[in-house]
């Protein structure tokens, strides 16, 4: 008889099995990637909405201050550029959800986004890279620009999904990740 599967003998009348269950690695190794990628540029995108609704409120904010001073025209020109912010983060940030959504699944991928965003800022940290609500800006930057894109590409290779994602979390991720692509149209034709 195979020894995983006798009767354990604490139970009484043997009727549970020792059943030795190793762990195993949730998805294959491109949905691992995906879902990093994923996680990362949605917390890169929420940060710089951030960033941009804190730069356009405080615009409007100087804007009535020079406007309650009487200075007109600045009032006026800050106002203008400031509601330009704002429109520019309603802009990326429809976008990005547009970009983002996976049929049927935007509901629940959006509260599991925003459930393990702290973990995933952490795991940002761990690997040395920015990973703060108002530095998120910083590792956008860093992917963008030509000398540093490749040192934090070598960091982000490090970023271990498992530690960003409880485990419960992790197996409804790859489960929504796999409903939302089977309702995608074949690949010739988007």
């Amino acid at each position: 008889m195979n020894p995983q599967l006798e009767p354990d003998p604490e139970q009484p009348n043997g009727e549970q099995f020792n059943v030795d269950v190793g762990e195993f690695r949730q998805g294959s190794t491109l949905s691992q990637w995906a879902l990093t990628r994923y996680l990362i540029g949605r917390a890169v995108g929420e940060s710089l909405g951030i960033g941009l609704a804190v730069i356009g409120v405080l615009g409007l904010v100087a804007a009535v201050l020079l406007w309650w001073q009487h200075w007109l025209v600045p009032a006026g020109v800050l106002a203008l550029v400031a509601l330009c912010v704002l429109l520019m983060r309603a802009v990326l940030l429809a976008l990005l959800r547009r970009l983002t959504a996976l049929p049927g699944t935007s509901g629940r991928l959006r509260g599991i986004v925003r459930e393990t965003r702290g973990d995933v800022l952490r795991e940002l940290r761990r690997l040395g890279l920015p990973g703060r609500n108002w530095t998120l800006p910083l590792l956008a930057w860093r992917l963008i620009r030509a000398r540093h894109r490749q040192p934090t590409l070598e960091r982000l290779r490090g970023f271990d999904l498992a530690r960003a994602v409880p485990p419960a979390r992790l197996d409804e991720l790859h489960l929504l990740l796999r409903r939302g692509t089977e309702d995608l149209p074949p690949r010739g034709q988007w």
